[in-house]
């Protein structure tokens, strides 16, 4: 008797040995899974797991604790949460201005009361506690450790202080509540904004002394002086007094202020050629305190309020009004029997033809302000020797550069290729960030981008490109990797090269993630963002493989690179954390998740066999799941060992519609290969 010949099943065996990290889409390609936690591409094509974080306690000096901005690219600048300025270890203490508060504790059960806080402020640059001991033959407070001295009229005992008498000052300082700083750096200064303040950080960095209103201090200016006597003398740009003659006919010798012409002209008698030629004009104005900060070549603005009895006084406030470039200013340092700013005077250009001279009195409303101005601004970057900022709101759509060299001055206007720079914008929208790329200033709103095109000769222009811009608060999400932009837009992670911008984050999936902060490690591209629904995570792209990859739900704030390694600010205040592209996998929890598998072949095929290979480190776990049909996951067998494995997984022939891998453990994991035998069933 015969029987039928049967057929063996028909067989298909599937190896990955390239993995593409994470693909959160309806159908993940090939070799890439649907989710993952702490797993990396830095061994590629090959999956593994991702090192270990290391959190830093002091950096550069600062406690990491207090840490609230950083920046910089050889070494730190870090800003704390007292306002304080570090960099090479040394600070600069109250940097950001703010409210300081004394308090004094004695040590002997007296009652103490702070007199004079503003005098204990200034001769105790620090914040913190300070023990200080009473010395009666000097009449003075003195803490021994820091080398401090206060006079005895600051603080009042009862009983009254005697010798020894130990009180310990608390010091705190809290800076003004104008949300998150941005530093930017234009050569040995730094600049932080929206406080508009600066720092020379190669002199903080070496420890020498820091001179406010000449190492460090605040772009903006108010110089008011509302006492003393303002003396206007007409005088060259070196400042030597003229003596001069206003009349419609020449004089036998010295200045001559030309009536005769429509628009009166100082002139000098050449004695070479023996005639009157145009000289230019001067004004030294003489006022105590008013050149306080002031430096040749700034951009002022003046005001004055001189109006009273006084002949000339309407000639001088039309006189010192208006903006003004000034020629050269000197400020009083002060010394024996001299106040400082006693001597002070600014130079202006500016016809004068003889000298005038009248009272100040901040009682009576007669006073004089000098300002120099900086604009509020939304975003800043430095470019090309100048900072470039934009601001949209109130009116106001300009992009602003300061003078070049000179972070000081935004409204220097002398027809000069040095000066500052302005112009107004037809582009409706608020600007939602800022890059720099190829040499010029990018200023994006969310559908629209500004490019500046800086000119040498100082005419610069300006081209607006309509495209996916950057996201409204993920100002933080813009990084340059290799010549290439990566942002955050309202579409999705974007690349732009400096034609049109192209979507990246496709894999990521259909939901839309936000408020990104981004940072770069090498060719990584590391992204922190969230959605809607408060759900966050860190990503990694790889901008050489397209790749991603997911990490956890670490919050971030800030990212900062300095060489091969990414430091991370957790929150302001917060800890600081270091991503290193070597570090050990220890102790990192992970998993990978497929979608559903082969989800073409319909019923009659099933994945009969399972094959990992993998390497693992030394305490390191593999843990293999199933889940058929939207199930429970179950577990089928794990890795455990410190060498390369390869172990076979029989599934048993259970027929269902969809079938997903999880791949789960602890600590350093390299996947190399995942095989899949497929299998033909029947109908039933």
């Amino acid at each position: 008797m015969y029987f039928p010949k049967l057929k063996a099943p028909k067989r298909k065996r599937c190896l990955i040995e390239r993995f593409g990290g994470y693909d959160h889409r309806a159908e993940p390609q090939d070799g890439c899974f649907y989710e993952m936690k702490n797993l990396s591409g830095r061994l590629s094509p090959h999956l593994s797991v991702r090192g270990r974080r290391e959190t830093a306690a002091v950096i550069d000096g600062c406690p990491a604790d207090r840490v609230m901005a950083i920046g910089g690219t050889d070494a730190p600048v870090i800003l704390d949460a007292n306002g304080g300025l570090w960099c090479g270890g040394e600070v600069l203490p109250r940097f950001l201005g703010g409210t300081g508060r004394v308090s004094a504790a004695p040590e002997a059960g007296e009652t103490v009361l702070v007199l004079d806080q503003a005098q204990i402020r200034a001769a105790v640059p620090l914040d913190g506690s300070f023990r200080f001991v009473f010395d009666r033959e000097a009449g003075l407070w003195r803490n021994m450790a820091e080398g401090f001295s206060l006079p005895d009229s600051v603080l009042v005992l009862e009983p009254q202080q005697d010798e020894g008498t130990a009180v310990t000052l608390t010091l705190s300082t809290t800076p003004p509540d104008l949300g998150e700083r941005s530093l930017c750096f234009l050569g040995g200064w730094v600049c932080v904004f929206p406080d508009g303040r600066y720092a020379n950080t190669v002199r903080l960095r070496q420890g020498a002394e820091m001179l406010e209103g000449e190492d460090w201090g605040s772009v903006a200016l108010e110089n008011r002086c509302g006492a003393g006597t303002v003396r206007f003398t007409p005088c060259g740009i070196d400042g030597t007094e003229w003596s001069v003659t206003e009349s419609d006919t020449a004089p036998e010798s010295g200045f001559w202020v030309d009536t005769s012409e429509p628009e009166p002209v100082m002139k000098c008698l050449s004695a070479s050629q023996g005639l009157w030629i145009a000289a230019d004009p001067y004004i030294k104005c003489e006022v105590p305190g008013i050149a306080k900060g002031v430096s040749a070549g700034d951009g002022v603005e003046l005001f004055s309020r001189l109006a009273s009895a006084e002949t000339d006084s309407g000639f001088a406030e039309d006189l010192w009004s208006g903006t003004h470039t000034v020629a050269d200013a000197w400020h009083d340092p002060g010394g024996t029997g001299r106040a400082e700013g006693a001597g002070d005077y600014v130079i202006l250009a500016g016809l004068l033809s003889r000298e005038i001279e009248l009272s100040l009195s901040a009682q009576e409303q007669r006073f004089l302000t000098l300002n120099r101005v900086l604009p509020q601004l939304d975003f800043v970057v430095s470019c090309q020797n100048r900072l470039w900022g934009c601001r949209s709101g109130d009116g106001v759509n300009e992009l602003y550069a300061c003078k070049l060299g000179d972070f000081r001055n935004w409204s220097a206007f002398d027809g000069l290729s040095t000066d500052s720079w302005r112009v107004s914008r037809g582009q409706d929208g608020p600007f939602t960030g800022a890059a720099v790329l190829g040499g010029c200033p990018l200023f994006f709103r969310e559908n629209s981008l500004e490019k500046i095109y800086p000119a040498a000769a100082g005419n610069h222009s300006v081209v607006t490109q309509s495209l996916c811009g950057i996201e409204a608060g993920s100002h933080k999400s813009a990084v340059v990797i290799r010549d290439r932009l990566y942002y955050n837009s309202p579409q999705g992670l974007c690349r732009y090269s400096g034609t049109l911008p192209e979507l990246v984050s496709g894999p990521l999936g259909p939901d839309h993630w936000r408020y990104a902060v981004a940072g770069a490690l090498g060719r990584l591209y590391y992204v922190f963002q969230e959605l809607p629904n408060t759900e966050r995570c860190l990503f990694v792209y790889d901008t050489e493989t397209g790749a991603w990859h997911k990490e956890d739900e670490l919050p971030l704030v800030q990212f900062w690179s300095r060489g091969s390694l990414l430091y991370y600010l957790s929150r302001p205040n917060g800890p600081v954390g270091c991503i290193a592209p070597d570090a050990d996998s220890a102790g990192v929890d992970w998993y990978a998740e497929t979608g559903d598998l082969f989800p073409s072949l319909g019923t009659r095929r099933y994945v009969s066999r399972l094959r990992i290979t993998a390497r693992l480190d030394p305490g390191a776990e593999l843990r293999v799941l199933l889940r058929y049909d939207g199930g429970p996951w179950v577990r089928k067998g794990s890795f455990h060992g410190n060498k390369t494995r390869s172990l076979t997984f029989p599934v048993w022939p259970r027929r269902c519609d969809r079938l997903r891998l999880r791949l789960e453990g602890r600590g350093g994991m390299e996947l190399l290969q995942l095989g899949f035998l497929v299998e033909a069933g029947s109908d039933e």
